[in-house]
């Protein structure tokens, strides 16, 4: 008997496909999900007429903008293509004027400005500061830029190379200004000069110089003889050898001996004054012009000053001499004279019309 046939192999199956995913409709159209719309101003009759009217734009109108506005999402190159008012023929920044200006007064109205915060005062700053005319002259110089030829573009190119040429160059010129002067620069000096304006603190610095003076070899300095002002008594001592000092020129040393007694005409031509004790400090000359001048009160002063003016007496006086000095105080004398008989003369006769008054 004859074995069974083989089965027949089972037929070709073919290879899963792996699902795909499909596009299921949404119930809201997709499309809308940025179509943000814009904010726009709202407002009523009565608060456009108290707050909003303007000459030149009527209510209407300003309600057609707004509209228009809305319509086109906030484009102000499509409102100025599509605003189509009656009677009017208005330029997009005219029409930017008047929505911003519109914007920023509902603004103010709903948030006054103490309460606003940083972005709402930003926005409201934003909407005032708007200028159509800057904004014009940018939209002119742009399309001017726009119809530029190509050498006009190389020569302009060429300009802006050569003034940055020469802007580094000043600005390198400029520093090495600033290191020169630094260089040039004396050093601030660690002391004072103004603690040495007393006869105390002079007499001080100069035993300081002498003593480290005498500690050197070849001393430049002399005492002066006297023991109050040296510090230390000028004579030798015993025990020790007699110093050797270098004689100088006899014409030095009476070159440095000044006359004490100077006749009268010398004393007037060289401006010489004699005192029995002078004053501590440093004085001027010229102190003894400024200082009568100023009285206790700023009333008194301006009489002195106008009383002076008026005499012909200037307000500096160069280099004054003893006898400019002497004449100014005897002037000085007269108007403050005058000035309390004045003063006087006032008292009184405000006495007399109180006399009179209770007559």
């Amino acid at each position: 008997m004859a074995p069974p046939p083989p089965p027949p192999p089972p037929p070709p199956t073919r290879p899963r496909r792996a699902a795909k995913w499909r596009r299921t409709p949404h119930p809201s159209n997709s499309s809308f999900t940025y179509a943000v719309a814009p904010s726009v101003p709202q407002y009523d009759h009565d608060t456009f007429e108290k707050n909003l009217a303007h000459a030149g734009w009527t209510e209407q109108e300003t309600d057609y903008l707004i509209n228009t506005y809305s319509e086109c999402n906030g484009k102000w190159p499509v409102v100025a293509d599509r605003y189509d008012y009656p009677d009017s023929d208005r330029s997009m920044e005219d029409l930017k004027t008047r929505f911003y200006a519109v914007q920023a007064t509902l603004l103010q109205l709903s948030t006054p400005i103490t309460s606003m915060t940083a972005s709402e005062y930003h926005r409201y700053e934003t909407l005032t500061n708007f200028n159509a005319a800057q904004e014009t002259s940018r939209k002119k110089l742009a399309e001017g830029h726009l119809y530029r030829r190509a050498n006009e573009v190389d020569e302009e190119t060429v300009l802006l190379g050569e003034l940055q040429r020469i802007m580094l160059n000043q600005a390198t010129l400029d520093s090495q200004r600033e290191e020169l002067r630094h260089r040039l620069d004396n050093p601030s000096p660690s002391t004072n000069g103004y603690s040495y304006n007393t006869s105390q603190a002079l007499t001080g610095l100069w035993q300081q110089l002498l003593t480290q003076d005498r500690m050197k070899k070849n001393p430049r300095l002399r005492p002066t003889s006297n023991q109050a002002v040296d510090g230390m008594s000028t004579m030798t001592p015993t025990s020790a050898a007699p110093r050797e000092t270098p004689r100088r020129p006899h014409s030095l040393a009476s070159a440095t001996t000044l006359p004490v007694d100077l006749p009268k005409a010398d004393q007037m031509r060289y401006g010489v004054v004699l005192q029995e004790r002078l004053p501590t400090g440093v004085t001027f000359t010229s102190d003894k012009l400024t200082k009568p001048r100023i009285a206790k009160s700023s009333i008194q002063t301006e009489k002195i000053a106008a009383i002076l003016q008026h005499i012909g007496v200037p307000e500096v006086i160069p280099l004054p001499t003893p006898a400019v000095i002497e004449q100014f105080e005897s002037i000085m004398q007269v108007v403050m004279t005058i000035l309390d008989l004045r003063k006087l003369g006032e008292k009184e006769e405000h006495e007399l019309r109180v006399l009179a008054a209770g007559q």
